[in-house]
């Protein structure tokens, strides 16, 4: 009755006797490494009285030394001999934990209640115990395992993250490329344009097929579908006071899997298709094709059936996409200053920790003062000027001389800063840890003023003048917000009674060029 009605328990016990069997040689091969004992010993000076007394009664009962223990057994066996077992275990988390855990599955399957394992806590055991086989290179056994759990899981249920896009209901999650075979859509016919598709290439598919044969680092981009909204149903996890999360369960009934149209990946969809086949034919290729299977790919599913607008969603998605100019700085390391911007973020004690590489701009809530975009922008005003160029040959210039370019950033940076405002210094010292808080006593750590000192400190040295004399007259300066007087005020930084600088180009050269005409008349 117990296997009629309680599956996922039948389910994680099954798991649970090949994670045992596999446990057991393995654990022995590697207490016979230990110098000066036996196998025997090690597994008694490891084992409580009642599990100590179990193994000494299956030895003289005849049983071997491998079969005499249990995964009861298992976390006290490996924890007292953990330096012989830390390299042997290949797993992302602690062994150890994921052994812990699977005691108290083996004993929730050995001491069953009125009710089946819930999915979700069988599911996780199952993982884990996938997960351990692997570590100790049993992946085939693994693979038995993930089988046992791709039974148990509705077909269609994954996890997923859901938002708003063009007022669609969007769900996005990653699908492993073997469910994704089984799951999504697969054209079958090559030559006309089909639905929200342009006509499919089989050149390109086989080039996209041959690229997944020949690379173990790959990347495919996010395959995009529609699906009929009735078709699906998400329900949200909710966070620690029970409010509703935008995280959770997403079901896909049969309905959904025949409505669900691709509009964009249809020959990362047909070179999957072809890949796992292949592979799957060929034993040389054994560990190419687990690998392979067991990778995963974006899924965007937009709760939208209507043929007429996944077609318009299909020529949004061809346009070519502008990329953010943090990732332009991060990656374009063809830029000078690009890479200038790099090295200061990592090497400058200012800004060591102070720069927000994931966004363009940066938060009012942030404990980072620029974006790693400003900071290329920065030293840039700092070689040419706020208003300045640099062309694509005095690039190659500054890339010829790029330790000279980072040398001048980082003496900008860590000298000439700290000595303009108190606020730098403590930065710089650690003196500062609320930055969002001081946000709302001074402009020092908005982006704009940042390179407006900048563009300052271009025009004041451009000739071989010493900076400390402007670094003594910026000193003075006022960056409170909300002031309705002062030089930022006069010099057009800051409209009156305004909480953050003017973006304008020409209000940044303008500032500069004033606060450049107060510092020198002030005998600065």
């Amino acid at each position: 009755m117990d296997t009629i009605n309680r599956p996922n328990r039948q389910a994680l016990s099954a798991a649970l006797d090949i994670y045992r069997d596999e446990m057991r040689p393995f654990i022995v091969r590697n207490l016979r490494r230990i110098r000066g004992t036996n196998a025997d010993d090690a597994i008694k000076s490891a084992l409580r009285d009642g599990q100590y007394n179990q193994f000494t009664a299956n030895r003289r009962n005849g049983l071997g030394v491998g079969a005499s223990i249990d995964i009861g057994d298992f976390p006290q066996v490996v924890r007292r001999h953990w330096q012989t077992f830390r390299d042997a275990f290949k797993t992302t988390d602690d062994p150890r934990d994921i052994m812990r855990r699977l005691v108290d599955a083996r004993n929730e399957v050995a001491h069953p209640g009125d009710e089946d394992i819930d999915l979700d806590n069988a599911v996780n055991r199952l993982n884990d115990t996938a997960a351990i086989l692997r570590g100790i290179n049993s992946p085939e056994q693994g693979d038995a395992v993930k089988a046992i759990r791709n039974d148990l899981i509705p077909l269609y249920k994954v996890p997923a993250h859901k938002f708003q896009q063009g007022g669609r209901d969007v769900y996005a999650f990653p699908l492993d490329l073997e469910s994704l075979n089984k799951i999504l859509p697969h054209r079958v016919d090559d030559r006309m344009v089909k639905d929200a598709n342009r006509r499919l290439s089989a050149s390109h598919a086989k080039d996209i097929q041959v690229y997944l044969e020949g690379k173990d680092d790959w990347l495919l981009g996010t395959l995009l579908l529609g699906v009929a909204p009735d078709a699906i149903d998400f329900q949200p996890y909710t966070s620690g006071d029970n409010s509703e999360t935008s995280v959770g369960a997403l079901t896909i009934n049969a309905d959904g899997a025949s409505s669900m149209k691709m509009f964009d990946g249809q020959h990362r969809r047909r070179a999957i298709s072809a890949v796992l086949n292949e592979l799957s034919h060929n034993a040389r290729y054994s560990t190419k094709f687990r690998a392979l299977k067991d990778a995963s790919l974006p899924i965007m599913l937009y709760a939208e059936v209507d043929m007429n607008a996944l077609q318009q969603m299909f020529a949004d998605a061809a346009q070519t996409k502008p990329i953010e100019a943090n990732a332009v700085a991060q990656f374009d390391q063809r830029d000078a200053f690009n890479i200038a911007a790099l090295r200061i973020a990592e090497e400058s004690e200012l800004f060591n920790g102070r720069v927000e590489m994931d966004r363009p701009s940066v938060p009012r809530s942030s404990h980072k003062i620029i974006a790693i975009n400003q900071l290329s922008r920065t030293l840039k005003t700092l070689e040419v000027g706020y208003s300045g160029r640099v062309s694509k040959e005095r690039n190659e210039l500054y890339m010829l001389d790029i330790e000279d370019l980072c040398q001048r950033s980082l003496e900008w940076a860590d000298d000439f800063m700290p000595s303009i405002r108190s606020e730098y210094n403590d930065l710089k010292g650690g003196e500062i840890g609320d930055v969002p808080a001081e946000r709302t006593k001074t402009m020092a750590y908005n982006a704009i003023i940042i390179r407006i000192f900048a563009g300052c400190y271009h025009e004041w040295t451009k000739d071989g003048s010493d900076w400390e004399p402007l670094a003594k007259f910026i000193n003075c300066i006022s960056l409170s917000p909300g002031i309705s007087e002062g030089l930022l005020v006069d010099a057009g930084a800051v409209a009156h009674g305004g909480t953050s600088p003017v973006a304008a180009q020409q209000a940044g050269v303008k500032a500069i060029d004033y606060i450049l005409e107060q510092a020198r008349q002030s005998g600065s």
